[in-house]
């Protein structure tokens, strides 16, 4: 495999081979024993234990977010009825589309920090009749896309919307109104009265404006990192605000609405445990339902402050999946503060922000502010992140990648009638046979992966790690999950992600209880994991069928190629 390199390549072989025999020494070490019986050229081993079942997998761990934010909205999702790009209702036909073949099942907006300094108001009615303001990103929103053009692309693609709302810069009154706004059914006072619904009665003017049925929306944030630009609160203050603007909020259904406090910054559990023990001092608790957290994966600061999406070494690459599967920290420390208080089994981890965050240097354009190009190093890590949601699929029930167009680690790229799809969309539509199938526990046996640069400062802020650097050392030689289908016991589901660069790793798949029958697969590989896609080669990184072989005695041998991402349906009999 071809690696560029901003450093000596000599300096990068060496570290990487140091590498590769400290983590092939502790192989030695600790599993010697076991991979010997499973053969003499294999490098690994994976078992699935179907009767050990961990949870239901959630389909909303797939889930994506837009903001009013560079190029996202204008000129990603929105192009205008008038535009000669194909659209439906000024909808980008091709994210539409793009969204439908992953079946995207729920969609956030309108932020991120964006959301709290937003009026929904702002976006309704006439759109030449609408405001345009000065928009928390340092770009002006024309507000021509707003909630009703929100509503209609969540219908096109097939998803439910996820509104943050505004906790900062508007009243409890706001939230609760756009509540009402939203789901509250025109005309629904009882059949026997003789009043009149007003004029201007909330639901009557989301009728005026276009919609008479009700959103029916039922997962809200209120508010997003309030810890930082989201008003700078600590957990104290923050809780106080949560159970005012939560207090008695009308549901218009059978079902309580889906309140999603803000949660941490990264690891900092302390955030948790505060937030928790001050929001249960009053014992109104039916409001909570999830905890939202945010992590980002910098990149590593060897070459520049926060890596670079293209130009990045062999110790750049190693770093950032390390930091990465820090995710796996992430959710487990959460899940263990928020069980020390009454009541969090009623509460559910939804990780509503996270991918790869780089530095500038390839963005679509000066408008597009957090552009960023989408290697196959970004397709590696996408399937680390979901593969350890799947792991723990008893805690973690939304997660939404950051974000769907245009923006950090996005799914697909638009500029003007160009777009292309990036490797990260391709591994969310590899994991489509992982939704809603019983997640089982999975036991890799393979060396580990020493981090190049774990004695590396690690970048502060809003997408670093804050927890103990003990976490940051290692990768996992080899990682994945696996699912037994919902309609047919003897079909599992095993999504596998290699990240060795130049390393082929020859593994033996064996089923505790059960033997395979059949076997078949997709990768996603490339021959250099710098490879992209982009608007002159929109099908350079696409995944392919995989060859692999005939079950033997029940068991599988296949080789998994360097960086690759691999799903598998293994058939059991």
């Amino acid at each position: 495999m071809t690696l560029k390199s901003t450093t000596p390549i000599a300096t990068s072989r060496r570290t990487f081979l140091k590498a590769s025999t400290l983590a092939a020494s502790a192989l030695a070490l600790r599993h010697s024993t076991l991979l010997a019986q499973s053969g003499p050229h294999t490098d690994a081993s994976i078992e699935i234990l179907p009767a050990e079942t961990i949870g239901t997998i959630s389909p909303e761990i797939y889930s994506h977010f837009i903001e009013h934010l560079g190029g996202v909205i204008y000129d990603g999702v929105w192009v205008g009825e008038g535009s000669k790009i194909p659209n439906q209702h000024g909808i980008r036909t091709a994210f539409i589309d793009a969204m439908r073949a992953v079946q995207a099942p729920v969609l956030r907006w309108p932020g991120g920090c964006f959301a709290d300094s937003y009026d929904w108001r702002d976006g309704i009615g006439p759109r030449d009749k609408r405001a345009a303001r000065a928009a928390f990103w340092g770009q002006q929103d024309s507000n021509e896309y707003g909630l009703h053009e929100f509503m209609r692309t969540c219908r096109a693609i097939g998803a439910k919307p996820y509104l943050a709302a505004n906790l900062r810069t508007l009243p409890a009154r706001d939230f609760y109104q756009e509540i009402e706004y939203c789901n509250a059914p025109a005309g629904n006072l009882p059949s026997n009265s003789a009043a009149k619904p007003a004029p201007d009665a909330l639901a009557a003017q989301r009728a005026a404006n276009g919609d008479p049925e009700p959103f029916n929306v039922d997962l809200w944030g209120v508010g997003n990192e309030s810890w930082g630009c989201g008003g700078n609160l600590t957990p104290e203050e923050y809780a106080a605000m949560f159970r005012r603007f939560t207090a008695w909020t009308p549901s218009y259904g059978k079902d309580p609405l889906r309140f999603v406090a803000v949660g941490p910054n990264g690891d900092d559990t302390d955030w948790t445990r505060r937030l928790f023990h001050a929001l249960y001092q009053n014992p109104e608790r039916r409001h909570l339902w999830g905890l939202s957290i945010h992590y980002y994966t910098s990149g590593s600061p060897s070459q520049f402050a926060a890596g670079d999406a293209l130009n990045f070494n062999s110790d750049d690459f190693y770093d950032l999946l390390t930091r990465g599967s820090i995710m796996e920290r992430v959710v487990t420390d959460h899940w263990t503060a928020m069980g020390n208080t009454p009541g969090q089994p009623q509460v559910k981890l939804v990780v509503d922000e996270w991918g790869a965050w780089y530095g500038k240097g390839t963005e679509l354009g000066p408008n597009y502010n957090l552009s960023q190009q989408s290697t196959m190093r970004d397709a590696l890590l996408t399937g680390i992140t979901l593969d350890i949601f799947q792991r723990h699929a008893d805690k973690v029930a939304v997660a939404n990648v950051a974000q769907s167009i245009n923006c950090i680690h996005s799914l697909m790229l638009a500029q003007e009638d160009k777009f292309t799809l990036t490797p990260t969309f391709h591994v969310f539509q590899m994991y489509l046979p992982h939704r809603g199938a019983q997640a089982v526990r999975t036991e890799f046996t393979t060396p580990t992966i020493e981090n190049p640069l774990a004695n590396a400062p690690i970048p502060v802020g809003g997408n670093s790690y804050t927890g103990s650097l003990d976490a940051v050392k290692t990768l996992a030689g080899l990682s994945g999950s696996a699912s037994i289908s919902p309609t047919n016991p003897k079909l599992l589901t095993l999504t596998v992600v290699n990240p060795h660069l130049d390393r082929p790793i020859t593994t033996d798949i064996a089923i505790r209880g059960a033997s395979i029958a059949s076997a078949s697969a997709t990768v996603l590989a490339s021959n250099d994991v710098h490879d992209h896609n982009d608007f002159a080669h929109p099908n350079a990184v696409h995944p392919n069928p995989a060859t692999t072989a005939q079950p033997t005695a029940g068991k599988l041998l296949h080789t998994f190629p360097p960086a690759s991402v691999t799903t598998f349906q293994l058939t059991l009999f």
